[in-house]
């Protein structure tokens, strides 16, 4: 992407428009149903659901079915923009049942969304007053291929929810992922299985409702692959009944009993069973549940395990032939041997995540870079990183983390590794550096000398108090694809005045970043 912004595709500019002039619609059309709801309430409701009809049925004619989704977030702002002007418009003299009128057509009026065409929905994307016509009218979505219901009531009225969720779901057939937490319940999955038969995903994560016994449920969901249950009443008889009946099940999520699981199946059952799993998250995990890991789920491409040096050996991973992802919590680099572990499986991984990981020091970040060639995400999380005593001098037969695309700093270190990383990454495009590092303006500059960074996309420096503006300005000049450059408001030496002249100089230059204070973004 062109480091300057670009004019919008026509494209975008009639999905624009088009959003725009269905909330123009929409206050075209509150006069004319407050007047006549004050005469008759039921004939003012039908009047504005065959207004609603004919403009859904122009917009299912006239726009491409491949387009509707992008449709759907400009229709979305446009009509939160609309929300925002009515209620900015309410004086304190205000006829208050004139403003419900007019709220109720702006709300109705997402309606003209729902169509088959709509394949995408994420209710923690779309704003509160939006949601209860999505909540209510879900069964009219029936191409949806992926649904997120966030946390629906929290779990605080999920009887209420129910018959609403069933009376949509019946009619979702084509659906493959769906998250609903904390509001799921047997008689749901039961509609799943009686309705659903492309599912593959499901989370249904703090859902007091789930047990045991569902199980039975989810185990006619032919094609399922991925269910996440933490925090469910779900115990060890219930996972062990899902692995055991459901054959091509690859991720159950976070269960800290995987291993007493695998354990029990192991003494159990017949010998020599093994499973689809292809992630493993476990808080525990002796050096038997490992090994029964290894040679139970023989297709883990992700390992997610917290260490207990007294009860397990990590060299038992080198068994995993398909590992690509390695996450390991509580131990030592070199008292554990991590550093046998990388030396057999480094050239597998594509994503290493350290955290609390001691006995780090510039050597490991060597070792680190020779194992692990293709590295594209490095994690370091509040790792103890130690000032070597004796260098690696031999020279680096590979160049260091030169596929890195994804670093996460957020760990005490010195000044020598920490230029070590960012020195050598030539391709990163997200860095993330954390509070307990402290840049400083000479920092930048040496990092910036030999690693100008010329594909580095977003950078969050997460707290400075020795950054300036010096440095930002360096920054914006040498990293020509930067589109994302946040957290600038806890650098203590910038003032309000020089975040400001940051804006207008981006804005001046037309350089394509994006300096907003409040963002979403993955950590």
């Amino acid at each position: 992407m062109s480091r300057y912004k670009q004019p919008k595709k026509l494209e975008t500019l009639a999905l624009s428009g088009l959003g725009d002039w269905i909330a123009q619609q929409a206050e075209q059309q509150m006069i004319p149903i407050i007047m006549l709801s004050q005469r008759d309430t039921n004939e003012a409701q039908s009047a504005l659901t065959r207004n609603i009809d004919k403009i859904r049925e122009y917009l299912d004619i006239n726009v491409p079915w491949m387009l509707h989704d992008l449709l759907v977030n400009q229709t979305i702002r446009a009509l939160s923009e609309l929300l925002e002007k009515t209620k900015q418009s309410l004086g304190f003299r205000r006829n208050m049942g004139k403003f419900v009128s007019q709220m109720n057509v702006i709300i109705r009026m997402a309606e003209v969304l729902f169509t088959k065409n709509l394949t995408i929905v994420s209710i923690d994307t779309i704003p509160k007053m939006l949601r209860s016509v999505f909540y209510s009218k879900l069964y009219m979505l029936n191409g949806l291929v992926s649904l997120n219901l966030g946390s629906l009531s929290g779990g605080w009225k999920t009887a209420d929810m129910e018959d609403a969720i069933i009376k949509s779901l019946k009619e979702l057939h084509r659906l493959k992922c769906l998250t609903m937490n904390y509001d799921c319940t047997n008689n749901i999955l039961q509609c799943i299985v009686d309705n659903c038969h492309l599912l593959e995903k499901l989370d249904v994560s703090c859902s007091k409702c789930i047990t045991n016994d569902s199980m039975d449920i989810v185990a006619k969901i032919k094609k399922i692959r991925s269910i996440q249950l933490y925090r469910t009443f779900v115990t060890m008889e219930g996972f062990i009944k899902l692995l055991l009946k459901c054959k091509n099940i690859e991720d159950i999520g976070r269960c800290d009993d995987i291993g007493k699981i695998l354990e029990h199946i192991d003494l159990n059952y017949s010998d020599g069973i093994t499973f689809h799993l292809k992630t493993y998250v476990s808080r525990y995990a002796t050096n038997n549940q490992l090994q029964l890991a290894v040679q139970m789920c023989p297709y883990i491409r992700s390992m997610t395990v917290f260490h207990n040096t007294l009860q397990s050996d990590l060299m038992v991973l080198i068994g995993l032939q398909d590992l690509r992802e390695l996450k390991l919590l509580s131990c030592d680099f070199y008292a554990d041997q991590i550093k046998q572990v990388l030396q057999v499986k480094g050239c597998n991984l594509v994503h290493l995540h350290l955290e609390h990981v001691d006995q780090i020091d510039l050597n490991a970040l060597m070792y680190i870079s020779q194992m692990c060639p293709f590295l594209e995400s490095l994690t370091l999380y509040n790792c103890t990183l130690i000032q070597h005593t004796s260098l690696f001098t031999k020279k680096l037969e590979i160049e260091p983390f030169r596929n890195l695309k994804k670093i996460t700093f957020v760990s005490t270190c010195t000044e020598e590794q920490l230029l070590f990383i960012l020195t050598n990454c030539l391709n990163v495009q997200f860095i993330h550096i954390g509070t307990a590092i402290q840049l400083t303006d000479d920092v930048m500059f040496k990092i910036l000398d030999k690693n100008p960074l010329i594909y580095l996309k977003e950078l969050r420096i997460m707290q400075s108090d020795y950054l300036s503006m010096i440095s930002v300005d360096r920054i914006i000049q040498s990293c020509m694809s930067l589109e994302i450059l946040v957290e600038l408001e806890s650098w203590s030496l910038l003032t309000e005045n020089d975040r400001e002249h940051i804006r207008n100089y981006i804005k001046i230059n037309n350089y394509n970043i994006d300096t907003a204070p409040i963002r979403r973004y993955d950590a």
